[in-house]
């Protein structure tokens, strides 16, 4: 079981003091305890430390970070573009692990107002907003996002936040899988988010200089205003993104003008920024089937429910129609 074995309104030397007595911290080990509670991490000075404050041995901890490969399912979906993307899934002690760093590290770290993917608060609306009714877009997709950032990478993300050689080691390889990002790891967009921060940076100012918007949502990159996009722009983000280890997936990459239909991951952003007309459609039809012949649909209440919440978004009181045939097919 994870647990914090702490209460939310323990002091920071009352913690220091139970850290010391159960785990016999040295001076300078309760000083790093510190200096990391200071900045809002957990004060995981030594990997005995990270072992008390999961619950988990320290065998355990150690033989998922050293042995990462053991800890995972692998499985195929299918890419909506064709082809398959392998899900690297970790097994559910990982994965719990994984949740703890996520909730207890990852998530304090602040990133570019620019980014909106994975990130508490936003979203893929928050992410289409600024390009919305824009007279250029020019959209970048990153090819192979997660499995380009490098455990060297992830280790370099717990130094700079102020954990120790051995612990940032320890934590880089219960976040990794055979030396990188995977994909399906609760871990890896936020890791992925914090990695890229530096090239958001290059990225939000080559826009700045060309008097444009930027944003991004995960791998998906979009420039909009006034400025009239050409293959050249392409180019000089391709080059940008190559200098920091990442790669432009060409085939998904496209600039279009106010007259064509503009998108930006997955929301058409020429007026309101909504899902494409094509899939608003499909939806109506899915719920009008449920609302008729609620035993004969495929979707089950859980899916039907899903896409009532997206629908929210935008829409509340649409949602709300297809929250109630989702309810009733609960029963077919």
């Amino acid at each position: 079981m994870i647990y914090l074995p702490f209460s939310s309104s323990s002091t920071e030397e009352t913690i220091l003091n139970v850290l010391t007595d159960e785990l016999g911290l040295k001076p300078y080990q309760v000083h790093q305890a510190q200096k990391l509670m200071h900045f809002g991490f957990p004060p995981i000075a030594t990997t005995k430390t990270l072992s008390y404050l999961l619950g988990v041995s320290d065998g355990i901890i150690y033989t998922m970070s050293k042995f990462p490969e053991n800890y995972y399912r692998l499985y195929s979906i299918p890419k909506k573009s064709g082809g398959e993307r392998q899900i690297e899934s970790p097994r559910i002690i990982l994965k719990v692990v994984q949740r703890w760093l996520y909730l207890n590290i990852l998530i304090k770290v602040k990133l570019s107002d620019n980014v909106n993917g994975f990130v508490p608060g936003k979203n893929i609306f928050s992410n289409a907003k600024p390009h919305i009714n824009s007279k250029n877009l020019m959209v970048i997709d990153i090819q192979n996002f997660f499995p380009s950032i490098p455990k060297r990478n992830v280790f370099n993300i717990f130094r700079n936040a102020g954990f120790t050689v051995r612990v940032s080691y320890v934590l880089a390889g219960l976040c990794t899988f055979e030396g990188r990002l995977p994909q399906g790891a609760p871990t890896s967009p936020m890791l992925a988010n914090i990695a890229f921060a530096p090239v958001d940076t290059r990225l939000r100012d080559l826009a700045e200089s060309w008097g444009c918007i930027y944003s991004r949502y995960a791998d998906d990159l979009a420039f909009s205003g006034d400025r009239h996009f050409t293959k050249q722009d392409i180019f000089a983000i391709s080059e940008l993104l190559e200098n920091n280890g990442f790669h432009v997936n060409n085939v998904k990459s496209r600039i279009t003008g106010k007259g064509s239909r503009q998108v930006v991951a997955g929301l058409v952003i020429n007026k309101y920024g909504l899902p494409t007309r094509e899939k608003r459609r499909r939806w109506r039809a899915l719920f009008h089937d449920a609302s008729e012949n609620p035993k004969e649909i495929k979707e089950t209440t859980a899916q039907l429910r899903g896409i009532a919440s997206f629908v929210k978004q935008y829409n509340p009181k649409l949602a709300s129609s297809y929250f109630d045939i989702a309810n009733k097919t609960a029963g077919k």
